[in-house]
Formats: C-alpha cells, sequence, structure tokens
C-alpha cells in the first residue's frame, strides 16, 4: 500500500472534492482518480461515492480512513524523530466549535498559538453542538468544542470551561425597576427569543426553563435564530427577553445594550468539552493544540476565580 494513494485517500476526505485535493498536492485530477481506484483495488471495497455537490465516505471507507491518518502520521513522526523540530510543528488544524467557544474563546486561544507556534494554522468551522458532533464524528474536524457530551463510545471528552444561563432583556425603564431578580410570577408575562433545535446553549436554557415552571405551551415565542449573537441583537432591538450564556451576554451588558437576570438558587451552570474522535490519530499541532486548549482554560478559569475573590 503505497502513501501516495493514503494522501490522495484522506486530501479528498478532507477536502470533499477530487480537483480540490490534486490542487492541493500539486497533482492532476487523472492522478488523483488513479491513486484512489487503485488503493480501493487493492483493498477490495469502495472508499468514496461521488455525487453533484461532494465526495463522501462510504462505510468501508469511515472504517479504513481512521487507519489512513494513522499510517500517515506515523511517517511524520519517524521524519520528525529523524531532523527534529524542523518542520515538526507545521500544518493546518480543523476545529470544529459551537457558537460560544467560536466567538468567545477561540480567537484569543488562536492569538496564544500564534504568538508561539507561528507555523501552525486554524481552519474553524461555526456550527451548533449537533453539527460539531457530526464533523467530529464523519471526520471533517481534528477536533471539536461544544456544549454537551453524547453518549457514543467513539467520542472521548475533556471538559474546558463552565459556564451559566442567564435571563437577558432589554435595556429598558420597565426591565431596570426589577434591580438584580426578576420575580419568576414575571416571567410568564414576557415575550422570548430562543436558540434553534441542537443548540447546546438552547438544551441548557430549556433545562433552567423547566426548572423556573417554564414550557414551550406557557412561553410567548417571538422568533428563533440559529445564532446567539442574533439572539443578542433581537433582544437589545425589544423584541422580546432570552435564556443564553452568561460570557456571549457579557459584552453586551458592559455596553448597556441589554440588561441581565441570574438565578443563583437554580441550577443554571452548564459545562464546555473539547471532543475527539476515538479512532482518529491527531496530528502532531492537533495533538499540541488539544493540550494547549485545555491549559489555556485552566488558566483562565483561575483568573476569574482570582478576580472574583477580589471583588468579594
Amino acid at each position: 500500500m503505497k502513501t501516495e494513494y493514503l494522501k490522495s485517500f484522506t486530501a479528498v476526505v478532507e477536502s470533499k472534492s477530487f480537483s480540490a485535493a490534486a490542487k492541493r498536492l500539486f497533482l492532476s485530477q487523472p492522478a488523483i482518480s488513479t491513486h484512489i481506484k487503485q488503493l480501493e483495488e487493492e483493498l477490495c471495497v469502495q472508499l468514496l461515492t461521488r455525487s453533484t455537490k461532494d465526495v463522501q465516505l462510504t462505510e468501508a471507507g469511515l472504517l479504513f480512513y481512521p487507519y489512513a491518518l494513522r499510517i500517515l502520521e506515523t511517517e511524520r513522526e519517524a521524519f520528525f524523530s529523524l531532523h527534529g523540530k524542523e518542520g515538526g510543528l507545521k500544518g493546518t488544524v480543523q476545529i470544529a466549535a459551537s457558537t460560544v467557544p467560536a466567538n468567545y474563546l477561540l480567537a484569543d486561544f488562536i492569538s496564544y498559538m500564534s504568538s508561539r507556534y507561528p507555523e501552525i494554522s486554524y481552519r474553524i468551522n461555526e456550527g451548533d453542538s449537533t453539527e460539531v458532533f457530526q464533523e467530529v464524528m464523519h471526520f471533517d474536524a481534528e477536533i471539536g468544542v461544544c456544549g454537551f457530551q453524547t453518549k457514543n463510545p467513539k467520542c472521548i471528552y475533556d471538559e474546558l470551561f463552565t459556564d451559566e444561563i442567564v435571563l437577558v432583556t432589554p435595556n429598558t425603564p420597565y426591565f431596570a425597576a426589577f434591580g438584580k431578580e426578576i420575580p419568576e410570577t414575571e416571567l410568564l408575562r414576557l415575550r422570548f427569543v430562543t436558540r434553534e433545535k441542537g443548540s447546546g446553549t438552547g438544551m441548557a436554557a430549556k433545562n433552567l426553563e423547566h426548572q423556573l415552571g417554564l414550557t414551550e405551551s406557557t412561553m410567548n415565542i417571538a422568533a428563533q435564530f440559529d445564532s446567539t449573537e442574533l439572539v443578542k441583537r433581537a433582544v437589545a432591538g425589544n423584541v422580546g427577553a432570552a435564556f443564553i450564556s452568561k460570557t456571549a451576554a457579557e459584552d453586551y451588558v458592559r455596553e448597556g445594550r441589554i440588561l441581565m437576570f441570574e438565578f443563583p438558587q437554580m441550577d443554571a451552570r452548564r459545562s464546555f468539552y473539547m471532543v475527539r474522535h476515538r479512532d482518529r490519530i491527531l496530528s502532531q499541532p492537533a495533538a499540541l493544540t488539544m493540550k494547549e486548549l485545555i491549559a489555556f482554560c485552566k488558566r483562565a478559569d483561575s483568573s476569574c476565580a482570582e478576580g472574583k475573590n477580589q471583588v468579594e
């Protein structure tokens, strides 16, 4: 089994296109097609299916892909061992992230990584937590960062940081009059803006709503959006109130665009996780990114804890 075949195969999977894989590897498209055909003949299985839109892995392809990555990564590790660190930490790491970590964590983290490892670049795909899980499961991303865990045995999770679900409202005299706490009885009078199904924030918000005695039948839903940013804008525009991440709300609160209410008597905490596929051998840049991201989040949590203690 030639490594050239494996490189062509993994390039097609990652770019979902024979032509894009050819450009990436500086080969002709017929050469890529020949490599895939010869690999499939050697394995006696079909690895890829083509559609009018893109290229997808077959069931056999999903099974074989982690092994192809493992072989190629072993080759890179051997080269790294022979030649030291020269060229060892280069490459692009694919990360799938849900809204909160994509917008409020990864920018700072990538800035930190770029200053230390300038040869590593990142490609971030933002989606809801369900989409993050799917990207990791279908090998479209090496690392995922999302707001819930699944019970799928193929997934390995590491907790990164904790957050809290809060209620945000328009910054109007009506809501400002409530001070720091809004009566639970008042919630039934409000119009709400919500996240779409599949969102980790939406799931965590549902848990808090349930504790507050709110249901879909009792809540007056004004609008539903597919991102937290759109929810915040709608709240700031007086469309309604919303249960969202405290981390995501803080910038609009500082700017005076919305008001924030917490429910300390309720279980409003939630966690964010890093997820990877159990069968996938990560590239060295991705493995380093995982290690650094865990440490980065721990330092951030420690800084927040110190800040709270100083305030108290």
